[in-house]
């Protein structure tokens, strides 16, 4: 049986560390492929890192508040499987702690070892080069052995996003805690909004008119009907795309990243294809999820890549805000409150329900005159309710 190593995994583009929480097997355990190993926690979420393979867990390295980097080994477990390469969490698929080889007084001829066509890597990256068409073959691995990881993926491309690699859980505050855990989060979000000013950027607003809607929604979320009638509008938009840096190429889907207001900061679930929800399912899902990142846990296909961020701010009582650009997304919908304005009507003046938003985009990818023709096509949807299957 090898040794083999299960390493600190990389849930996120700004993760290099982790911080092992707990451990939920003991040394000599005999753990199952998915069992969950242990919790780690990360910049603003907390992982429950899943065993990769049936096998034994013989040595425990890391202990419960270890920080250890990514793609170091937090303990060693033994399987008999004989693919275990493609399938660990970075494991190198060599015994943890080979005996030397003797040197042999007269060296034999030394033959080249036939090419292996089992590339070692993170599942994660795996998952990610298959998704981006990357060959795993072509890559050097930087983690412990030559273990591809999803950084090697990411540099191979351009600008990708990698999806989340574990079944994730928001942080839950503990004693004398909390402040550590913001600095981390808020160091996390300083990454990533240093990566966004690097973008330029431009913001279009505009006040949507939600009268059709108002007394025919039900008890729909504002936020899951305006999700449904953005996704829709911007997936036959020019700014359905990326920049590559050397031009713009076009996402295949529409991935809506939902961000959610959290004691830890923001989270973001993704769903993919809102759009061709029914509006019910749709407000259920966004319910369920916005439920999960406040309290609980998320799932793992929510927290995949995004193509485009929808914020709502409205229930915080902000009109109008302005947000940063998530990299590689070309777009951002900023939500302010929906609320009953006084505006110009046939007879004077009158209420109608509406609500101001403002679109961030990749000037690269598209101009403010694409900005507004995308809420323009918004507003089309929103005028229509029978689109979102409503009488």
């Amino acid at each position: 049986m090898a040794e083999i190593p299960l390493v600190m995994p990389k849930m996120s583009m700004t993760m290099e560390e982790g911080t092992l929480i707990v451990w939920h097997k003991a040394e000599g355990d005999e753990i199952r492929s998915g069992d969950v190993v242990c919790d780690v926690m990360t910049d603003k979420v907390d992982m429950e890192v899943e065993s990769p393979v049936d096998g034994i867990l013989v040595r425990l390295v890391a202990q419960p508040d270890d920080t250890v980097a990514v793609g170091e080994p937090i303990a060693f477990l033994t399987s008999s499987a004989d693919d275990l390469l493609g399938d660990l969490l970075g494991g190198s698929g060599e015994p943890a702690t080979p005996p030397p080889a003797p040197e042999p007084a007269t060296p034999p001829p030394t033959a080249a070892p036939p090419p292996s066509t089992l590339v070692s890597a993170v599942p994660l990256a795996r998952r990610l080069a298959s998704e981006l068409d990357v060959e795993l073959a072509a890559l050097v691995g930087t983690g412990p052995g030559g273990v591809v990881r999803v950084a090697d993926v990411e540099a191979a491309t351009a600008n990708t996003v990698a999806p989340a690699a574990q079944t994730l859980t928001l942080d839950r505050p503990a004693a004398g805690t909390g402040a550590a855990e913001r600095r981390r989060a808020r160091t996390a979000v300083a990454r990533q909004t240093s990566a966004s000013s690097s973008i330029p950027q431009a913001v279009v607003y505009r006040d949507l008119d939600l009268e059709a809607l108002a007394q025919r929604r039900g008890r729909c979320r504002w936020t899951s009907l305006l999700v449904r009638a953005y996704a829709d509008a911007l997936r036959d938009s020019p700014l359905n795309a990326r920049w590559t840096g050397e031009g713009s190429e076009v996402w295949s889907e529409v991935a809506v990243s939902v961000m959610v207001d959290t004691d830890r900061g923001p989270i973001a679930p993704v769903l993919v294809n809102p759009d061709r929800f029914a509006i019910e399912e749709l407000d259920e899902r966004i319910g369920h999820l916005v439920g999960q990142a406040r309290c609980g846990k998320v799932p793992l296909e929510h927290l995949t890549a995004a193509t485009t961020t929808v914020y709502d701010l409205g229930e915080l009582g902000v009109d109008a805000f302005q947000e940063l650009l998530t990299p590689p997304q070309a777009t951002l919908l900023a939500v302010g409150a929906v609320t009953p304005r006084v505006v110009p009507v046939a007879e004077g003046f009158g209420l109608r329900t509406r609500c101001r938003v403002g679109l961030t985009v990749d000037h690269r990818v598209g101009d403010c005159a694409d900005a507004a023709r995308l809420l323009n096509a918004v507003q089309r949807r929103l005028n229509d309710p029978s689109w979102f299957g409503r009488p």
